[in-house]
């Protein structure tokens, strides 16, 4: 299966041309990006907006074996009827094609089109086992709805709800592709979160080979119905715990906009979440899981240059041992809580325990950790470590050490004191089966404290830091909510 992207880009692409922030700078200096299309086996493409015609002929791209043209909504950056338009002056105009999209994109298309063209039209999506439409005219207008499915040469489209805008412009589709060789492609572009129940229901157990899914707002607040980084990793969370993308699911973000980060910053960001980010014109050659099962039980398959290995669901080898460090309201407990966002099965260890009564500061400060936090993590408020880390399960995100030690500092001399309790949970940390991160303070750099206690607090968590960074496998700060790795 070869997905070639012709496009990752929003609606105004990246940089906008208007624009002069560092996102937009950063762009027009390393990867501009268009409007967002993907052409399927060079057979079926997917969306067409005005960029795209052009895009292709950047990328040495002829369009001309395209027969299968699908919208998935009609805003205008989606739906470009004038490329029909275009089709009708090319060689290729005596050739059918396929064109699928709701109502509200055919409509768009009819006034691009000659006389007789698109004349029979598919009345509904096509049942499995239903009549093919008849054939007249070089288009074949086919309107879907999302719940059916529609074959066409060999393709099997399943179109499925998006969150996004309303019946004028589609309703709008995401796109459930089976292409003839068994591979299978989710086109999410565009929506936003969470995704309609009846979309979850229909995705699950599907194991993706591909999932090209729209993030368009980075951490910047919503903008029209689609997906920013946090929702974006809700998402990938949800379709995880459903079986729609699996370990060799390769996750693509499109659609990406100057409302995110740097692109640099960007890619790291969705790497933590097991996801890809691409120029526009990439080519991603993938052995579908069906032809990997073929293979397995002894049927020839032809194997494509560029194929990744499978990954683990956490992209990541287990055990995997994660410490960031920072200052104060530095950034360092959103950016541990970024690397396990995508995750559907978390546990979150707070340290420092229930609020005591009274301390409206300290609720404060647990509020905005709390509701940062996605819903479907599990909570445990605890100190104590060592059986966590010692057990079986999934990751965990532990916040943090600094309350871990206030808590144990004044422990028993008797039993070895805090001395002992860092060595024990530094065993448990070195030798843990899961795949943890955990959030400490960076105090040694400010003002020797005049109290006694006070120094002895800092030397304390600068020695237990060290401990637990030497038995890491990478090791993070953060200065101004940018992270940099230490190891």
């Amino acid at each position: 299966m070869r997905l070639r992207l012709l496009g990752t880009g929003s609606a105004d692409g990246w940089p906008n041309p208007w624009c002069e922030c560092a996102s937009c700078r950063w762009a027009r200096e390393h990867e501009v990006r268009t409007q967002t299309a993907v052409l399927i086996d060079d057979l079926m493409l997917i969306d067409c907006g005005p960029d795209v015609p052009r895009a292709a002929t950047r990328f040495g791209v002829r369009l001309a074996g395209v027969r299968h043209l699908l919208f998935s909504h009609a805003h205008p950056d989606h739906t470009g009827p004038a490329a029909l338009l275009w089709r009708e002056w090319a060689t290729a105009a005596d050739q059918p094609l396929d064109v699928v999209g709701p109502p509200a994109c055919l409509d768009a298309c009819r006034a691009f089109v000659g006389p007789g063209d698109g004349a029979a039209e598919n009345p509904a999506v096509q049942a499995a086992g239903a009549p093919a439409p008849s054939e007249s005219g070089a288009f074949q207008f086919h309107p879907v709805i999302a719940g059916g499915v529609l074959a066409v040469g060999g393709f099997a489209i399943r179109p499925v709800a998006a969150n996004h805008g309303g019946a004028v412009i589609g309703p709008a589709v995401l796109y459930d592709v089976t292409t003839p060789d068994g591979g299978r492609v989710l086109y999410a572009c565009d929506t936003a979160a969470p995704l309609p129940p009846r979309t979850l229901d229909a995705l699950t157990g599907r194991a993706f080979d591909a999932v090209l899914m729209e993030e368009n707002n980075g951490d910047r607040p919503g903008f029209g119905d689609h997906l920013g980084l946090a929702s974006f990793a809700d998402v990938l969370a949800q379709l995880r715990q459903r079986g729609a993308v699996v370990e060799t699911t390769r996750v693509v973000a499109v659609h990406l906009s100057h409302r995110n980060p740097p692109g640099d910053a960007l890619a790291r960001r969705l790497a933590l979440m097991g996801a890809e980010v691409h120029p526009d014109g990439a080519v991603l050659n993938i052995i579908p899981t069906a032809a990997s099962d073929a293979a397995s039980a002894g049927v020839p398959v032809t194997v494509r240059h560029g194929t990744r290995r499978p990954r683990s669901a956490s992209g990541l080898p287990r055990p995997y041992r994660v410490l960031v460090t920072g200052g104060a309201r530095s950034g360092k407990s959103a950016e541990a809580e970024r690397r396990l966002a995508a995750w559907p099965d978390v546990v979150y260890v707070a340290t420092a325990g229930p609020v005591a009564p009274g301390d409206t500061e300290w609720a404060a400060r647990v509020h905005a950790h709390t509701i940062r936090r996605p819903r479907h993590w599990t909570t445990v408020e605890s100190a104590d470590l060592v059986p966590l880390l010692g057990t079986d399960g999934p990751p965990l995100l532990v916040d943090c050490l600094t309350l871990w030690l206030t808590a144990h500092l004044d422990d028993d001399p008797v039993d070895g004191g805090w001395p002992a309790r860092v060595d024990t949970l530094v065993a448990a940390w070195r030798d843990t089966r899961r795949h943890v991160v955990a959030v400490t303070n960076e105090v040694g750099s400010g003002i020797v404290p005049t109290s006694a206690v006070g120094r002895r607090f800092r030397d304390a968590l600068g020695r237990l830091n060290a401990a637990i960074a030497a038995e890491s496998d990478e090791v993070w700060h953060v200065v101004a909510g940018i992270p940099a790795r230490l190891r």
